[in-house]
């Protein structure tokens, strides 16, 4: 019976490490690429798991119609100019303001070599140190180290479904 225990134990390291060197791991500070229209921008983020989702900052956010969709331009750091189509507004629960509405835009980032699409609300985040907050709904297979920051390469992406 020990035998069998220790069999056992043995074989769920031994595929809980492989799981585990699979996984993609970041810090709590990484430095995210933006893609916009075949157009890049390193953008520092902070890696929040306990964010339900990912926010940017913006400025200057217009409304406007695009092929009959709803898309957003807005001004991010450096005044750099983003368009995205417009998904929803969304009820952030913050600590300072209480509830606070916020437009929802869907953006195309790499985390390290990984390349997604995710949805980001925007705010004035200009009294934070990181332009960029990364929240959990975007960091599925990734681990964090809570203890390192800007672990990532960011030389490549791959498509991630």
């Amino acid at each position: 019976m020990k035998f069998f225990t220790i069999f056992v134990l043995n074989i769920f390291v031994i595929f809980y490490t492989a799981n585990l060197y699979a996984q993609n791991i970041v810090g709590w500070l990484e430095n995210i690429t933006l893609i916009n229209q075949s157009q890049q921008i390193s953008i520092e983020s902070k890696i929040d798991s306990g964010a339900d989702h990912s926010s940017i900052h913006a400025h200057d956010i217009i409304f406007f119609q695009k092929g009959n969709k709803d898309w957003i331009r807005f001004k991010t750091i450096s005044d750099y100019i983003i368009e995205a189509p417009f998904v929803r507004n969304a009820q952030i629960k913050t600590k300072h303001i209480g509830v606070q509405d916020r437009p929802v835009v869907i953006l195309e980032i790499c985390i390290g070599d990984v390349r997604k699409k995710i949805e980001v609300n925007l705010v004035d985040r200009k009294h934070f140190s990181k332009p960029m907050l990364v929240g959990r709904s975007a960091l599925s297979n990734f681990l964090i180290d809570p203890t390192k920051t800007y672990l990532l390469n960011q030389d490549s992406c791959i498509d991630y479904k």
